[in-house]
C-alpha cells in the first residue's frame, strides 16, 4: 500500500482456501485459541470451543518473510492475550490475539529453535526463555522483546538444543535444565533478585550424557525427579538428581522421533515425524515410588508400548508435522490433549483417556498383543471450513457466467488511472474488470445488481498456460503509452496488449523459460532503454525488450544460478544482475556485452552503490513542456484550440495566481504528497506460489478526503470559498494593509497593471476572432451548457471519457490514432466513498436513519459479512477469515427479513442475510478496540467531509445536479424557487450526515448494547490521542470528537484510572523529553517490511529518500526533514507503533528510548486533553496540584523549545501542544509564563496572512502552514478564555518593544525581525475578534488595547483618514476619539485617567481626569477642545491642549470647564450597550446623548 495514514483493508478471499503448511502449533492456556505457524510465513489463529469441540479459523497474520519456527504465549495485559512468533531468518513478533495486531517487531541475528514462556516467582509477567543457533539461553520480555538477561556456559559452551524450567518445592528460585547439541546437560539456578542486566548467569552444574542433538527435554511434573530426553534416533529416561540413565528406547525403522512428554509419573508419550505418537509404560526402575528406582534396568523389564495415537486414514506427509501436548485441570482431575498440525493444513486433536493398571494388564493378556489405538477427537482444516460455507466466500471474478470451475487467478494488477483490475489466470486468459463496480456487485445490494452491463469484463487471450506476471508501464512512468499492458506467462512469451481495444500489439518470445518478473528501467537511462521493459525468466536470463521498436535490445543469459535482483547504473550504462550464489554480473545495456563478473565483498559493495544512486534527480527541467511557459494566455488559447477543459482550468488558475501574487497563493501551502494518490488500491495475496490470488482492498481515507475536497474546491470561486469561511484572504488582506506603510503610488500601479492586462486581453480576443472563421467561439459560448450536459451524459453512460488525441507509430511505420480513455475521476471517487461508507455504517441500529442513508445519502446495504483487515506495526497485517463471525449463532437475534422474501430465498441465502445483518449492526463493533477505532475514524471523517461539501450525497445523479447547480450559481446570482427547493434538499442531506455522525460518535455504545451485544469494544484512547493533530483536517476533527466523547463516557472513575496509568510516562520538569529518536505521528512512510538499522547508523534514522517524502516544504533542510520523520511515528497504519527494527539486541536501547519517547508524547496529549476539557472539575485531579503543573510544563516545553534535529519546528506533536494550550489555557495558566507562550505562538503564525486558510479548510497543508493555522486558532482561544491576561501581556510586550525600538540603533538590533513586528497582522486580527466578542473586557482595558492597536496600525494610514475608517471596530466605544486635524487620539481609562496620543511625535500623555472610569470622550470638530464625561461622578469636563511657543516645548492639556450632570439610572450603568455618548454640534457646543434619547447641551 502506498500510504499508511489511515487505511481500512478488507479481503475478498475467493472460492479456494489458502494453503497452510503448518510448521508449529500453540494451544493457549485458556484452551480457547489455537495458533498455527506455517512454512510460508503466515500465522493462523483458530477459535476453539471446548464444550462443542468446534474449531473455526479466525484470522490470518501476515508479516513474516520466512518459515515460522516456534510460537510461545506472551502473557496478558489490558484484557487481551499475546503470542510471540519467531521465524527462521531471525524475525520476532509480538501479536495481540484479540485482533491480530502486531505490537512489537525485532529483526535479530539470533535464530530461535524453541521458545518457552514461564512465569517466574515474584514477577508480574511471564518471561520467554529462547534457545537456538547461539551458545546461550536468552530471556526476553514478551511485550518489548528486550533481552532481560542470558544464561551462559563456562564449560563446553555450545548451542542449547532443548531446555526445561521448573520450580522445586520449598524454594524461591527457578531451575533451568538445558542440554547442548554435543550432549552436555547444564543446570542453572535463576532468581529475579539475582538478575543483573548485561551480566550472564553461568551454570551451576554440568555433565556429559549420551544424547546428541536432543530435540526435547522434559522433567516430569508429577515428581520432578525423572527427565525425558528425545533425540531423532531414541528416547531416554534420566534421574534428575545425578543424570544417570534409567531407560533407553531406540527408534522405529523409517521413523524419527520429534518429541515427547509425561502422561503420568510412569507413562510417557512420544511422537514422530510420520504423524503418529506412541504411549509407553515405564519400567519399575524409572518409577520414583518403586523400590527399584535408580537401580540397573532388569532383564525383561522394558518400556511397554500399549497405545498408538494416529489419524483415521493413511496419509503421506511431505513435511514433518508439529505437535503439542497439554494437560488441562478440570473438576475431577485433568484432561490430556494432544494437538497436531501438518503440511496439509489439518489441525487434529486427540483426547487421551487414562488407562489404569488393571486395564493395561487386560490389554497385555490378549494374544496376539494389539496396542490401543486412539482416534482423533477433532480433525479440521481451512479447506474443510471453506467447503462448509454456503455460498462460498466471494472472489473478484465471481460474476463471470458459464464457468463452473473457473481457472485460478495467478497474477493481479490494479490500474488506478483507469480504475480497472487486471487478473491473469491459469488458462492463459487475462480479465480486465472495472474495480469499484466489481466490488459493489459482490459486496453491496442495490440497483446495479439488475444492470446487465454492470462490471462487464474484457478478456484478453494470447498465452498458452498460466499468466505469471503483469505490468502496466505507464503506471510506473508516464513515458510509456497509457494503452499498453504487458504480461508474462509460463509459455516463455511476453505479450504487449492494447487495453482499450483488446488487441495483441506484439508478442516477444526470446527467453527459454517461464517469465517470472517484469520491471521498468529508471528514468535516467538513455532514450532507447527508457522505451524498454525488463523481464526475468526461469532460465536465469534477463532481457531488455523495446516496446517502441518491438525488438530485443539485450539478452543477458550467461547466469549459472537463478536471478535474485536486478539493479541499474544508468550513468555508466550498466545493468547489474545478482544471482543466488552471490555473484553480480555487470552488463552493458546498449552493446549487450558482459562487462565483468563480481563476487564476494566487491559484489556487495557494487550493489550497495547502486542503492545509493537509485534516487534519480527530477526530470522537470528539460523537455520544454508547456508548464514552463510564462504567459497564461498561451495556455488558454491552446486549451480553446484543442477543446481541452483541463488546460483551460489550469490556465485560469495560473492567471489568477499571477494577478493575486503571494497573498492569495494557497497552492504553495498544500501538502502535495496526497494529491495524486488513489483512494483505493488492490493487491493480490496468496500464501503459497501454487495458490490462487485472494485480493486485499486498501481504502486510503486521507486520499479519499483529499480527492473529494479537491473536486469540491475546484468548483468554487474565491468568493464562494470566502463565503463558506474556508479561506480568510479578505480579512487578512485588510489587516495586512493596515500593518504596512500606505503607498500613494500603489493604486496608480495597480490601475496601470489592470489596464495593460485589459489591452492584452482585447488584442488576444481580436486575434482569436480573426482566426475563428467559422464562428466557433460564438457558437461554443452560446451552447456551452448544453454541450457540457451532453458530454456528462455520455460519460455517465460509458464510465469513461475521451482525453487528448495522441498519435504514435508502430513497428511497421504506419501511423495510428489512439483515443485512450480514463475513468471519470470524480465518479470513481464517489463510488469508492459509497462502497466504504456502505460497508462501515452500522445498519439496523436506527431504522429511520437507515431509510435516510438508502434513499437520500446514497448508501447501499451489504450483501455479505465483510472480512476486514488491520494494518499494524511495520506494515504487518491481520486479515479476518470469512469462516469466522464475531457473534455466535446461539447468541444471534431473530432475522429481520420480510416473510415472503424469506420464503423465496434458498435457506443458505437466508442464513447469509441473517449473518450479514448481525455483523453490520453489532458484530462489527465487537471484534477489537483497534478495529473500532480505525473504522470510526474513517466513517466519521468521510461523513463530515461529505457534509462540509455543501451537503454532498453519494447518489450519482443527485451529485451531478448539485455540482451543476454550483457552477450555474457562479454565473447567475439570482434566487428563485428552484434555489429554495435546492436549499431545502441540501438541508435534509446535511441533517442526514449529521445524524449518521452523531450515531457513530456519541450513541454507538448504547445502540450496540441495546442490539444485544455483550462485548462492545470501545475505541482506544491512545490511538485517538496520537491522531489529535493528524495531517488531514477531517481525520483530526474526527479523532478529537471521538476522544472527547469517549472520555466523557468513561466518567470520573474511568478518567482517573486513565490518568493514573499515563501519569508515570509524563516527563519530569528538569528533563522534559528524552533525547532519543521519537516517533509521534509520521504520515509519510510505507514500511511493509521491517527496515534494518545498522549499528553504525543509529544516529541517522532516516534515509535521504525517506526524508524527502515527509511532506515538508521545499526550503526545509534535509536534517530537519529526517528528524521530523523520527519525531513523528509511523502512520500506517497504526499510530500506536513505531517502525524502527534493530539489527541485533545491542541496539535495543535505542528501541527502548524511542518507545519511552512515544509513550511520553501520548501521555502529554492524553493528559492535556483530559485537563483541557475536564481539568476545571476538582474531582479530576487537575486542580492546583502536581498533575496540572507537570502537564503544563510538558506542553510549554514543546511550544517553547527551539527547533532542533531532535524536535523540529513543525511536527504534529508540537502542533498538539499548541492546540491543547489554547483549549485548556484556564487550567494551565497558573504554571505558564504567559508572555513567552504568546510570543512563541505569534512567532508560529507571523505569516498567517500568507500561509493559513481557516480551520474549516480540509486539504492537507505543509507543516509550516498547519502550525501557523493551529497557532492562530490557539491565540484566539487564549484571548477568548482570558481576555485581560492576553491584553495586559501584549501591552507589556508592546511597551518593551517601543523601548527597544528607541534604542535599536545603539543596540545594533534589526527591529523588523522581532516577533511583535512580524506578527502585527495576527495581533490586529485577535484584537478585532476581542473587540467584537468581548466588549466588557475591552472597556476595562481601553488604554492597553489602544497601545496594541496603534503598535500594529501603521501611522501613515492615520494621516489622511480617521480612525473610524482605518479601524472602525474600536471606534464603537465612546471612550475613544480621534482628531484628524491635530492627529491626536484620546482614550479613557477605567481609573479615570485620559490617555492622549500624539501621533506626530509618537508620544502618549496620561492626564488625571476623573475619579472613576471615563464613560465618553470626544474631540471638537476643530480639535481645540476635548469633552470627557464620567458617569460614576456625574461630571462633564472640557479640556484644551496648548503647546509651547512656536510649537516648541512640551504640550499641556488643562481642564477649562466642568459641569455636573443628572444621575444615570443603575440599569443603564450595568448595560455596556446603552452608555451615553458625546456629540459636537458646533466647535464649542457638545450634546450628551443618553440611552433613552434625552439630550443635554454644554458649551465649552
Amino acid at each position: 500500500m502506498g500510504s499508511l495514514n489511515l487505511v481500512v483493508p478488507l479481503v475478498m478471499w475467493g472460492r479456494e482456501a489458502p494453503t497452510h503448511d503448518i510448521s508449529c502449533v500453540l494451544f493457549t492456556r485458556d484452551v480457547r485459541t489455537i495458533v498455527t505457524g506455517s512454512r510460508d510465513g503466515q500465522i493462523c489463529v483458530w477459535d476453539f470451543e471446548p464444550p462443542t469441540l468446534k474449531l473455526t479459523p479466525r484470522s490470518l497474520l501476515v508479516g513474516h518473510t520466512a518459515s515460522v519456527t516456534c510460537l510461545a504465549q506472551g502473557g496478558k495485559a489490558r484484557g487481551t492475550s499475546y503470542i510471540v512468533s519467531s521465524s527462521e531468518n531471525g524475525e520476532m513478533c509480538t501479536w495481540d490475539l484479540r485482533d491480530g495486531r502486531c505490537v512489537e517487531v525485532l529483526k535479530s541475528a539470533n535464530v530461535h529453535s524453541s521458545m518457552t514462556a514461564y512465569q517466574m516467582l515474584n514477577v508480574n509477567d511471564c518471561r520467554l526463555f529462547c534457545v537456538g543457533n547461539y551458545p546461550e539461553i536468552l530471556v526476553y520480555d514478551p511485550h518489548t522483546l528486550d533481552i532481560l538477561f542470558s544464561l551462559a556456559a563456562r564449560i563446553q559452551p555450545d548451542w542449547i538444543s532443548a531446555l526445561h524450567i521448573l520450580r522445586p518445592p520449598r524454594r524461591n528460585d527457578e531451575v533451568v535444565l538445558g542440554v547442548t547439541t554435543g550432549g552436555w546437560v547444564k543446570v542453572w539456578t535463576v532468581s529475579e533478585k539475582e538478575v543483573r542486566p548485561r551480566e550472564p548467569i553461568f551454570e551451576h552444574e554440568s555433565k556429559m550424557i549420551r544424547s546428541l542433538n536432543a530435540l526435547c527435554l522434559v522433567c516430569c511434573t508429577y515428581n520432578q525427579r525423572t527427565v525425558l530426553i528425545v533425540t531423532q534416533d531414541d528416547w531416554q529416561i534420566y534421574d534428575a538428581g545425578d543424570f544417570s540413565q534409567l531407560c533407553h528406547v531406540g527408534g522405529i525403522p523409517g521413523e524419527r522421533w520429534m518429541g515427547g512428554d509425561f502422561l503420568s509419573a510412569d507413562r510417557v508419550l512420544v511422537w514422530n515425524d510420520m504423524g503418529q505418537a506412541y504411549i509407553y509404560k515405564l519400567p519399575t526402575n524409572c518409577i520414583v515410588e518403586s523400590r527399584a528406582f535408580h537401580n540397573k534396568q532388569a532383564d525383561g523389564d522394558n518400556p511397554i508400548l500399549y497405545g498408538i495415537v494416529q489419524p483415521t486414514g493413511k496419509e503421506q506427509l511431505v513435511n514433518a508435522p508439529a505437535w503439542q501436548f497439554m494437560t488441562i485441570p478440570i473438576n475431577n482431575g485433568a484432561e490430556k490433549l494432544l494437538l497436531r498440525g501438518d503440511c496439509e493444513g489439518q489441525v487434529i486433536l486427540w483426547r487421551l483417556a487414562d488407562v489404569s493398571d488393571h486395564q493395561l494388564n487386560q490389554i497385555l493378556q490378549v494374544q496376539p498383543f494389539q496396542p490401543l489405538v486412539f482416534t482423533p477427537t477433532l480433525n479440521h482444516s481451512m479447506m474443510t471450513a471453506w467447503a462448509a460455507m454456503m455460498p462460498p466466500p466471494i472472489g473478484v471474478l465471481d460474476q463471470l457466467e458459464g464457468e463452473k470451475n473457473p481457472p485460478r487467478i495467478t497474477a493481479s494488477l490494479f490500474l488506478p488511472l483507469q480504475g480497472r483490475l487486471a487478473c491473469g489466470r491459469e488458462d492463459g486468459s487475462i480479465i480486465l474488470v472495472p474495480a469499484t463496480e466489481t466490488i459493489m456487485l459482490h459486496l453491496l445490494h442495490g440497483k446495479h445488481q439488475h444492470y446487465h452491463n454492470w462490471a462487464q469484463p474484457m478478456v484478453l487471450r494470447g498465452h498458452q498456460g498460466r499468466v505469471n506476471c503483469l505490468l502496466y508501464p505507464h503506471g510506473e512512468s508516464s513515458r510509456y503509452d497509457m494503452a499498453h499492458l504487458v504480461s508474462g506467462g509460463i509459455d516463455f512469451s511476453i505479450n504487449v496488449w492494447d487495453m482499450y481495444t483488446g488487441n495483441l500489439v506484439h508478442r516477444f518470445v526470446v527467453q527459454a523459460g517461464q517469465i517470472l518478473q517484469l520491471l521498468v528501467p529508471p528514468p535516467t537511462c538513455t532514450p532507447r532503454i527508457q522505451n524498454c521493459i525488463c523481464s526475468i525468466s526461469e532460465d536465469h536470463s534477463v532481457a531488455l525488450l523495446s516496446i517502441k521498436e518491438r525488438k530485443l535490445v539485450l539478452l543477458a543469459s550467461k547466469h549459472l544460478y537463478p536471478v535474485l535482483t536486478v539493479k541499474w547504473r544508468p550513468e555508466h550504462d550498466f545493468l547489474m544482475v545478482a544471482t543466488q550464489d552471490g555473484s553480480v554480473y555487470v552488463w552493458q545495456m546498449e552493446t549487450g556485452h558482459l562487462d565483468r563478473v563480481l563476487q564476494g565483498v566487491t559484489a556487495e559493495e557494487v550493489l550497495g552503490a547502486c542503492d545509493e544512486h537509485s534516487a534519480a534527480p527530477g526530470s522537470g527541467a528539460g523537455g520544454g513542456s508547456d508548464a514552463g511557459l510564462a504567459n497564461p494566455a498561451v495556455h488558454l488559447f491552446r486549451g480553446l484550440r484543442h477543446r481541452n477543459l483541463a488546460a483551460i482550468r489550469h490556465a485560469a488558475q495560473r492567471g489568477i495566481q499571477q494577478v493575486l501574487g503571494e497573498q492569495n497563493n494557497y497552492q504553495d501551502i498544500h501538502d502535495s504528497s496526497k494529491m495524486r494518490t488513489c483512494p483505493l488500491m488492490i493487491q493480490g495475496l496468496r500464501t503459497n506460489k501454487q495458490d490462487a490470488n485472494s485480493h486485499v482492498l486498501f481504502f486510503d481515507i486521507e486520499a479519499l478526503i483529499v480527492q473529494l475536497l479537491s473536486d469540491e474546491y475546484t468548483l468554487m470561486s474565491p468568493g464562494t470559498l470566502e463565503a463558506n469561511e474556508l479561506i480568510m484572504s479578505s480579512q487578512y488582506q485588510r489587516m495586512n494593509v493596515l500593518t504596512h506603510p500606505a503607498s500613494p503610488e500603489a493604486a496608480k500601479k495597480i490601475a496601470e497593471f489592470f489596464g495593460k492586462v485589459k489591452d492584452k486581453a482585447g488584442e488576444m480576443e481580436k486575434k482569436m476572432k480573426e482566426k475563428d472563421k467559422h464562428g466557433l467561439l460564438s457558437r461554443v459560448k452560446e451552447s456551452a451548457e448544453s454541450v457540457q450536459n451532453l458530454i456528462q451524459n455520455k460519460v455517465d453512460q460509458s464510465g469513461f471519457r475521451p482525453t487528448t488525441l495522441s498519435s504514435a507509430k508502430d513497428g511497421s511505420g504506419s501511423g495510428r490514432v489512439q483515443i485512450p480513455r480514463h475513468l471519470d475521476v470524480t465518479a470513481q471517487t464517489l463510488q469508492i466513498g459509497q462502497v466504504l461508507m456502505s460497508l462501515l455504517h452500522s445498519w439496523g441500529l436506527d431504522p429511520s436513519l437507515d431509510q435516510t442513508c438508502e434513499h437520500i445519502l446514497g448508501l447501499l446495504k451489504p450483501r455479505v459479512p465483510v472480512s476486514y483487515g488491520l494494518i499494524s506495526k511495520s506494515g504487518y497485517m491481520s486479515l479476518l477469515m470469512p469462516t469466522w463471525h464475531p457473534v455466535r449463532e446461539s447468541e444471534m437475534p431473530a432475522i429481520n427479513l420480510p416473510p415472503d422474501l424469506a420464503a423465496e430465498l434458498p435457506p443458505e441465502m437466508v442464513k447469509l442475510e441473517h449473518r450479514t445483518q448481525v455483523f453490520t449492526g453489532r458484530g462489527h463493533w465487537e471484534i477489537s478496540p483497534a478495529l473500532t477505532t480505525h473504522h470510526l475514524l474513517a466513517l466519521v471523517s468521510v461523513a463530515n467531509t461529505l457534509q462540509d461539501m455543501n451537503a454532498a450525497t453519494l447518489i450519482p445523479e443527485q451529485e451531478r445536479r448539485r455540482k451543476n447547480h454550483i457552477q450555474s450559481s457562479k454565473a447567475n446570482q439570482s434566487v428563485n424557487s428552484h434555489e429554495d427547493d435546492f436549499s431545502r434538499q441540501q438541508s435534509v442531506i446535511k441533517q442526514g450526515w449529521s445524524t449518521l455522525t452523531a450515531l457513530h460518535t456519541v450513541l454507538l455504545p448504547d445502540c450496540v448494547v441495546a442490539a444485544g451485544a455483550n462485548t462492545y469494544q470501545p475505541p482506544m484512547v491512545e490511538i485517538l490521542a496520537r491522531r489529535w493533530q493528524d495531517r488531514c483536517q477531517e481525520v483530526r476533527e474526527a479523532a478529537q470528537a471521538l476522544l472527547k466523547t469517549e472520555l466523557s463516557r468513561m466518567g470520573v472513575e474511568g478518567r482517573q484510572k486513565l490518568v493514573e496509568s499515563w501519569t508515570p510516562h509524563l516527563p519530569s520538569h528538569m528533563e522534559p523529553l528524552p533525547t532519543g529518536p521519537s516517533h509521534f505521528n509520521n504520515h509519510q512512510e510505507t514500511p511493509h517490511t521491517p527496515r534494518l538499522e545498522h549499528p553504525s547508523n543509529k544516529a541517522n534514522t532516516a534515509t535521504p529518500a525517506q526524508a524527502t517524502s515527509n511532506g515538508t516544504s521545499g526550503n526545509t533542510t534535509t536534517s530537519a526533514s529526517s528528524s521530523e520523520r523520527s519525531m513523528e511515528p509511523h502512520p500506517q497504519l497504526d499510530e500506536d507503533h513505531y517502525d524502527e527494527e534493530m539489527d541485533g539486541e545491542t541496539c535495543r536501547e535505542v528501541v527502548a528510548q524511542s518507545e519511552g519517547r512515544r509513550k511520553q508524547a501520548t501521555a502529554i496529549i492524553l493528559l492535556g486533553v483530559i485537563g483541557a476539557y475536564h481539568g476545571q472539575d476538582s474531582a479530576e485531579g487537575f486542580g492546583l496540584g502536581n498533575l496540572a503543573m507537570q502537564t503544563s510544563k510538558a506542553l510549554a516545553y514543546l511550544v517553547l523549545a527551539p527547533a532542533c534535529p531532535k524536535l523540529p519546528g513543525h511536527t504534529p506533536l508540537r502542533r498538539a501542544a499548541i492546540d491543547l494550550i489554547g483549549r485548556g489555557f484556564p487550567v494551565w495558566e497558573p504554571y505558564l509564563d504567559v508572555a513567552k507562550i504568546l510570543l512563541a505562538l505569534l512567532d508560529f503564525c507571523a505569516d498567517t496572512d500568507r500561509l493559513a486558510p481557516s480551520m474549516k479548510y480540509g486539504l492537507p497543508l505543509i507543516p509550516e502552514a498547519d502550525s501557523c493555522r493551529t497557532s492562530s486558532n490557539a491565540l484566539t482561544l487564549i484571548a477568548e478564555a482570558r481576555p485581560p491576561a492576553f491584553i495586559t501581556t501584549m501591552a507589556r510586550e508592546v511597551a518593551r518593544f517601543n523601548a527597544l525600538q528607541q534604542n535599536a540603533q545603539s543596540l545594533q538590533l534589526n527591529i523588523h525581525n522581532t516577533v511583535l513586528h512580524r506578527a502585527k497582522t495576527e495581533i490586529l486580527r485577535v484584537m478585532e475578534y476581542l473587540i467584537v466578542h468581548k466588549r466588557c473586557h475591552i472597556m476595562d482595558l481601553m488604554v492597553e488595547v489602544m497601545d496594541i492597536v496603534l503598535h500594529c496600525v501603521d501611522p501613515g494610514h492615520l494621516k489622511s483618514r480617521g480612525l473610524n475608517e482605518v479601524f472602525p471596530s474600536i471606534c464603537g466605544f465612546p471612550q475613544v476619539s480621534h482628531c484628524p486635524h491635530t492627529r491626536r487620539i484620546a482614550t479613557g481609562a477605567k481609573n479615570g485617567s485620559i490617555a492622549m496620543y500624539e501621533l506626530r511625535a509618537s508620544k502618549c500623555q496620561m492626564i488625571p481626569g476623573h475619579g472613576t472610569a471615563v464613560t465618553a470622550l470626544s474631540f471638537s470638530p476643530d480639535g481645540k477642545y476635548l469633552a470627557s464625561y464620567c458617569m460614576g461622578e456625574n461630571k462633564l469636563s472640557f479640556w484644551q491642549t496648548s503647546s509651547g511657543m512656536f510649537g516648541l516645548g512640551a504640550s499641556q492639556t488643562k481642564c477649562t470647564k466642568t459641569f455636573s450632570t443628572a444621575p444615570v439610572p443603575d440599569i443603564v450603568r450595568m448595560n455596556p450597550q446603552r452608555l451615553p455618548k458625546l456629540v459636537w454640534i458646533s466647535n464649542k457646543t457638545v450634546v450628551l446623548m443618553m440611552a433613552d434619547g434625552t439630550e443635554h447641551r454644554f458649551n465649552a
